[in-house]
Formats: C-alpha cells, sequence, structure tokens
C-alpha cells in the first residue's frame, strides 16, 4: 500500500503541475475545444524550452529509468518516431543506427543539434505516414508519442508497417501515457486534457490500451505503472493475412 500511495502522490503532483497555467491557448483550453493546428502550435512554441521544463521532471517519477530500461533493448536498424528534442539519443545501445523522425520542425531543429552516433538521421516526418518501405527497421521506437497524433491507431499502423516482422525479431517499442484503472485519476485526465492539450501538445487521457489493439498489435509484454498511467509495451507487428 505505501507504493501505492507514492506513485498515487506522485502521479496527482505531476498531473497538477503539467496541467500547468493558462498559455497562449488558453480560450480554446477553458471551452474545451483544441483544434490540431492549437495542438501542433504548442510543440513549436515549447521546442526550446522541452527538455528543462518537461524531462527534468521525469527522474523523481521514475521514467527516467523506463526510458533507459526499454530502450537498451532496441537493435539493430530503429526508427524513433516522435522524436522531439532527442531526449532519448543517449540512450540507445552503441551497436543500433537510429534514424529519428518529428512532425515539429522546431523539435527536429533542436535535436539535430544534439544528434550523434548511433543517431544518423533526424528528418521532418509525420508518423501517421512514415516515409519508409514496409519492414525497413528492426526496432521501431515511440515514447509518449501516442498522446500526440492526430490519428493515434493510424500512426501505430505505420509503425507497423515499416516495421521487420516477428518472425524477423521486429519489435516495436512503446513507451506511453493515457488512462489509469483508477476513476478519479481518469476525471483528473478528463478535466484537465484540453488545457494541457493546448499547452503541451498532448491529449493525455488516451486509452493507451485500447489503441494498440485497434491498431491490431501483436503485444508481446505489457507493464503499467503510476495507477495505470504509464504504459511500457513491447510489441510486434501483426501477421500478415493469408
Amino acid at each position: 500500500m505505501a507504493g501505492l500511495f507514492v506513485y498515487g502522490v506522485g502521479t496527482y503532483s505531476a498531473m497538477l503541475y503539467f496541467g500547468g497555467t493558462e498559455g497562449p491557448d488558453a480560450a480554446a483550453a477553458r471551452g474545451g475545444v483544441v483544434t490540431e493546428d492549437e495542438r501542433r502550435r504548442a510543440y513549436e512554441r515549447g521546442a526550446q524550452t522541452y527538455e528543462s521544463e518537461v524531462c527534468v521532471h521525469e527522474a523523481w517519477m521514475g521514467i527516467a529509468t523506463l526510458r533507459k530500461s526499454l530502450l537498451q533493448r532496441a537493435a539493430g536498424n530503429v526508427l524513433e518516431v516522435a522524436a522531439g528534442t532527442g531526449h532519448n539519443f543517449p540512450l540507445y545501445p552503441a551497436s543500433c543506427s537510429v534514424t529519428a523522425t518529428d512532425c515539429s520542425r522546431s523539435m527536429v531543429e533542436v535535436a539535430r543539434v544534439s544528434a550523434a552516433p548511433p543517431v544518423t538521421a533526424v528528418e521532418v516526418m509525420e508518423a501517421e505516414a512514415l516515409r519508409f518501405p514496409a519492414r525497413t527497421f528492426d526496432t521501431v521506437v515511440d515514447t509518449f508519442g501516442l498522446c500526440s497524433y492526430e490519428d493515434p491507431v493510424k500512426a501505430l499502423q505505420e509503425m507497423a508497417r515499416v516495421c521487420k516482422s516477428e518472425q524477423e525479431g521486429g519489435r516495436l517499442l512503446l513507451l506511453e501515457h493515457g488512462r489509469s484503472w483508477l476513476w478519479p485519476v481518469n476525471a483528473l485526465l478528463d478535466r484537465s486534457a484540453p488545457q494541457h492539450a493546448a499547452k503541451w501538445g498532448c491529449w493525455w487521457n488516451r486509452d493507451i490500451r485500447a489503441l494498440i489493439q485497434a491498431a491490431g498489435l501483436k503485444v508481446l509484454e505489457l507493464h503499467t505503472h503510476h495507477l495505470g498511467t504509464t504504459v511500457v509495451v513491447v510489441a510486434a507487428p501483426p501477421p500478415a493475412a493469408k
């Protein structure tokens, strides 16, 4: 029970912090409607301060440890989608060859500054329309990206398309945040979701497990943390139709 209490307090505190004060799109947030353009502008605004305002707070919630543990499982030719400012870049095994993408040009410009082997390229690209042939990558990585896509199911299907098959060793590594298994937490997420989306570009109340199921991925491992709001998944593309 003590562990559950710590998780609860940590999660609640993080929600209050990341809900933040009203930002440039506060009118949309107050009305409960955030357009796709407004959400994307949040990434352009936050590119220069993302590391200091968001990632710096991950350590005390254990997110940094989850990132490192998951990304150490990346192997071979790797694609990272929604790479943001390149927070994951130092965490990949040196034996990988990493291509990173993000829909935000401002985020990509910041990421390119810190890119070093094993990261070999950082490109502006929509996750829902990846410009790679099918079965190109051994590993596809997405960390906290499903909250940010206009069509998260399509994005997952694209990740699966460019990933090698399970028989070829292809793996999708996902670290996401979304709905809890505890209704008071979901009520808090739902209440603050529009304001959060306007400020950070992220819908943090999506049902991650439902999205993965809708995309048809084969879940090999799934672990939850922080009252279910943090989800770690190792998956494979769906079996090819016969």
